[in-house]
């Protein structure tokens, strides 16, 4: 939908307005809000990583501690977003998909993996920043990129790593950059960067065991972690050990009324998608009684009968009971919730799925010298997640005309529940994830306060499914049409054998990544406003997969894929005004250049692509207190293997209409898959930003940041008749023979189109990122810290064919799209022992995808109503007094106080906004005991 030029003057109008009152005088040092937030909320006695302070008369830059990239913070030029400790362990959440859902504003991933089991990626996290996909939304584990979860047997270099398998006790912090910045990051950066930073620093030993179950009972978590950090030869060696086990119970759907709430909407509003009028082709809706209905529309039993009718509990069959009550039944349908498997409105479709998952971590680093430090970082995680086996194709049968076992004389169609004890196998689907990372390296302070570090990363990442479907012969139709399967008596109370037309494949997709890199940081020339300093280094990683798609046994030969890729990377702070110098309106003023140079060798596609790209960035205060700041940067992303691939030829023709030879009817074969030619997509960023902490109110932060994101070279593939329309534009991708002597034409008859991938089409977006903080010291009463951020996006435009005008996707999330606004805000407490908090997360309503027709007549609308959820905790810390009790500390906390459902969506397969969590109102305990 094409958004009104309002809609776009509203947003610039707040954000002017903003801006305006955040540009007030009265400005003085800002608080070290780091060092105020950890006096107010030191749960866990843990030493905190120094950060990026705009704090008195300078700004200051550390590198490195412990993570491959420079620390960052949310006062660079860029607009970080930084999650730290104190507030992973507020949040209440069990994932860090969890976590970045609830705690950032600009991810747009529609479903979790929670709420979407049975993919092919199985519990794996999925993250979109912008909008932009998870393919470019690059995903780092202390500054190191490692090997993605691939799906159904194919893995590429684009797929993101899975997070769910770092425990949250094991995080110190996540960064995350909502903007294109593969100067900084490399390929894939064009949507953002999401970097989790392990703990490092601490010393002592933490044991958690939590415990999350809905108000009624179903779904259940449980986690149990370890982490434990010592210190060995006086503080030479630090050792971090970290473990947990986490156990998810699954939520069916007849745990909830989200089915059947839909099934009364769509009857409200759009009762001919169930009861599909006579005369026309439709299938009968699933019940939890067999459904019948004639293929065609027409009467069943005779003239002047119905086209439609359901079976009756306990019947035979009709050459036992006869017709007699399918004529009774006519007319209607059973519409109720179905429990079994074979059936889209059954009640034992899993919301959640079942998970197991377990992880280690281990790090060890040793002070070879007073200067010279090595280390390794390393990893495992595996989680199994178990979803009820449903094959699609099972579901409608039709029962021909001809079959022995069907006395209405024409083909019928029939929706019909399966019993899970009728099943000779388990009707389970199993998902396994497993990651494994290490890393070797070692850190140099060198002289001049330059650092050197260097490292070998290894990673590997294994996906499975196992997951039931049809196959071979007999077929299941043809057992159903020889009378083998009756389908015509009650399945609920008589067997059906459906699993010998079933097999069980896996598909099973491998990735391995390594990466040797060396980074260097430190000042490169002292002048009148201070250090110029400068962070290089230069990396080499090779990509490697495996893959073997639905394979039963034997397993057939696995598809590998290789790519290497060089880089070289610069970034650079010049401060050009020091507070030294007492210039009025200029306080301090520092600039912040990075460049990468990429070169990559798709080995087994024989394709070799390079690249450079920069990134701006300046940071401006007026005055003490007043930072404005501005950045501009390219990202890129090279494409995969499969777009990389050589094109194929068709073995069968497809008709196209000859728009140059007067409409004529052509049978054509088409050239379509990969591309080699292709190049890499490509985008750039714009940010500018105003940071304020008023010295009127101290403990005050406000930020305001406008971004806009442009896109080009989209990958894209057009149907032939689309390319013939446009032959003048394609004119190498129409093949014609020549044309004969005296063709009133002029042009021959076309025999071939190439169709395969090509770099075409474009996309923007544009918005603002809003943020407040309040720090409020009141004595007696404790400590205060209020929290509001939003995100409020202005256009996200998209080109869906050449020359077209882009569409403005903003409230459509099924097409991508991020909602118009959202918002999350929190409000914490914390006196001595105690602490309490508040959250609350906003969700604008949205547009169901204006081309789902059916879905918006049964929604009655094509509006998703927005949604507001609300959380809540205390805690409570014993003191140090109580010997063997002593810090120990209990947490009780509740998500979704209200009870809150999500709003009905009937567009989505279980017919809720997926925004929401299905579990609804969720009730925690955490204990904790650090010694």
């Amino acid at each position: 939908m094409l958004r009104p030029a309002a809609e776009g003057s509203r947003r610039l109008a707040l954000a002017s307005l903003i801006a305006a009152l955040t540009a007030a005088p009265g400005l003085a040092q800002r608080v070290s809000w780091d060092a105020a937030l950890d006096a107010a909320v030191d749960d866990d006695q843990v030493s905190t990583l120094e950060r990026l302070e705009v704090q008195g008369d300078k700004l200051e830059r550390h590198i490195y501690e412990g993570n491959l990239d420079l620390v960052r913070t949310e006062n660079d030029a860029q607009p970080y977003n930084i999650i730290g400790r104190d507030l992973i362990q507020r949040s209440g959440a069990t994932t860090v998909e969890d976590l970045l859902r609830q705690q950032l504003t600009m991810t747009t991933q529609f479903e979790s993996s929670d709420n979407s089991p049975g993919g092919w990626t199985g519990s794996s996290s999925r993250f979109s920043l912008r909008g932009m996909g998870a393919a470019q939304t690059l995903v780092l584990v202390n500054g190191r990129r490692v090997a993605g979860v691939g799906s159904r047997g194919t893995a590429e270099g684009s797929d993101q790593a899975d997070l769910n398998g770092i425990p949250l006790s094991a995080i110190e912090r996540i960064e995350v950059l909502p903007a294109s910045a593969s100067a900084i990051y490399g390929s894939g950066a064009l949507g953002g960067v999401i970097n989790v930073v392990l703990r490092r620093g601490y010393s002592g030993h933490e044991a958690n065991a939590r415990y999350e179950t809905t108000d009624d009972g179903h779904a259940a978590i449980s986690t149990y972690n370890l982490t434990s950090s010592f210190q060995l030869e006086q503080g030479r060696t630090q050792v971090l050990l970290s473990t947990q086990f986490q156990d998810t119970e699954p939520l069916y759907g007849h745990q909830r009324n989200f089915q059947v709430r839909g099934r009364e909407r769509q009857l409200a509003n759009n009762r001919e998608a169930i009861y599909v009028p006579e005369g026309i082709t439709g299938d009968p809706p699933a019940g939890a009684l067999v459904n019948i209905r004639s293929a065609n529309g027409s009467p069943l039993f005779g003239p002047g009968s119905s086209h439609f009718t359901h079976i009756p509990v306990g019947y035979r069959g009709w050459k036992l009971d006869g017709l007699q009550p399918l004529i009774d039944n006519q007319g209607t349908y059973n519409l109720d919730l179905a429990r079994g498997a074979l059936n889209s409105f059954s009640g034992d479709i899993v919301l959640i799925g079942r998970v197991r998952a377990k992880s280690l971590n281990f790090g060890v680093s040793r002070d070879m010298t007073e200067k010279f430090r090595l280390f390794l970082d390393s990893g495992w995680s595996e989680s199994v997640q178990k979803d009820v086996s449903t094959y699609y194709t099972a579901r409608v049968a039709t029962l021909a005309a001809s079959s022995p076992n069907n006395p209405f004389g024409q083909d019928v169609r029939i929706t019909y529940p399966a019993r899970h004890i009728d099943r000779e196998t388990s009707p389970t689907s199993y998902s396994t994830n497993r990651q494994k990372r290490a890393a070797l390296g070692f850190e140099w302070e060198l002289p001049r306060d330059w650092r050197l570090v260097g490292d070998y990363s290894w990673s590997y990442s294994f996906v499975d499914r196992t997951y039931r479907r049809q196959y071979g012969t007999p077929t299941f139709a043809q057992a159903v049409n020889a009378g083998i399967v009756d389908l015509l008596r009650d399945t609920t109370s008589f067997e059906t054998l459906i699993d010998p037309y079933s097999n069980l494949p896996h598909t099973t997709t491998k990735a391995w990544q390594s990466e040797s890199t060396v980074r260097a940081a430190g000042p490169v020339a002292t002048w009148y406003a201070g250090d110029i300093t400068l962070a290089s280094g230069a990396e080499h990683r090779e990509l490697r997969s495996a893959g073997f798609p639905d394979y039963t046994t034997p397993r057939p030969p696995p598809t590998y894929r290789r790519q290497q890729i060089d880089s070289l990377y610069v970034e650079t702070t010049v401060p050009l005004v020091a507070p030294e110098q007492g210039i009025p309106v200029l306080h301090a003023f520092d600039v912040q250049m990075a460049w990468r140079h990429e070169r990559f060798d798709v080995e087994t596609a024989g394709n070799k692509f390079d690249t450079t790209v920069p990134t701006f960035g300046l940071r401006w205060l007026p005055v003490r207190g007043l930072m404005l700041r501005s950045s501009y940067g390219k990202g890129f992303r090279v494409p995969t293997y499969s777009q990389l691939a050589d094109p194929t030829l068709s073995t069968t023709t497809s008709q196209v209409n000859d728009p140059r030879r007067g409409g004529e009817v052509s049978d054509i074969y088409t050239l379509s898959g990969g591309n080699p030619g292709l190049s890499p997509e490509t985008s750039r960023n714009f940010n500018v930003g105003i940071v304020w902490t008023p010295e009127a109110l101290s403990g005050l932060r406000l930020s305001v940041d406008w971004y806009k994101i442009e896109k080009k070279n989209n990958l894209t593939t057009l149907g032939a008749q689309a390319i013939l329309d446009q032959e003048a534009i394609f004119p190498d991708r129409v093949i014609r023979d020549p044309a004969a002597a005296g063709d009133p034409y002029g042009v021959g008859p076309i025999t071939q189109i190439n169709t395969y991938a090509m770099n075409m089409l474009k996309m923007e977006t544009a918005g603002i990122d809003i943020g407040a903080r309040y720090l409020w010291q009141a004595g007696g009463a404790g400590d205060f810290d209020l929290a509001v951020n939003a995100t409020l996006t202005d256009y996200y435009r998209n080109q869906t064919t050449l020359n077209a005008p882009l569409i403005d996707w903003v409230g459509v999330p099924s097409n991508d799209g991020p909602l118009d606004s959202r918002i999350n805000s929190t409000l914490n407490w914390h006196r001595k022992q105690w602490s309490a908090g508040w959250s609350a997360q906003y969700y604008d309503s949205y547009d169901i995808n204006p081309t789902s027709t059916a879905a918006i007549l049964s929604q009655g609308g094509i509006r998703v109503a927005s949604q507001t959820y609300h959380d809540a905790f205390v805690r409570y810390r014993l003191p140090q007094r109580h010997g063997i009790l002593a810090g120990v500390e209990l947490t009780l906390g509740a998500k979704n106080v209200f009870d809150k459902a999500p709003p009905v969506d009937m567009s989505r397969s279980r017919y809720y906004s997926t925004f929401g969590d299905p579990r609804m109102r969720r009730f925690y305990v955490n204990v904790k005991k650090t010694f």
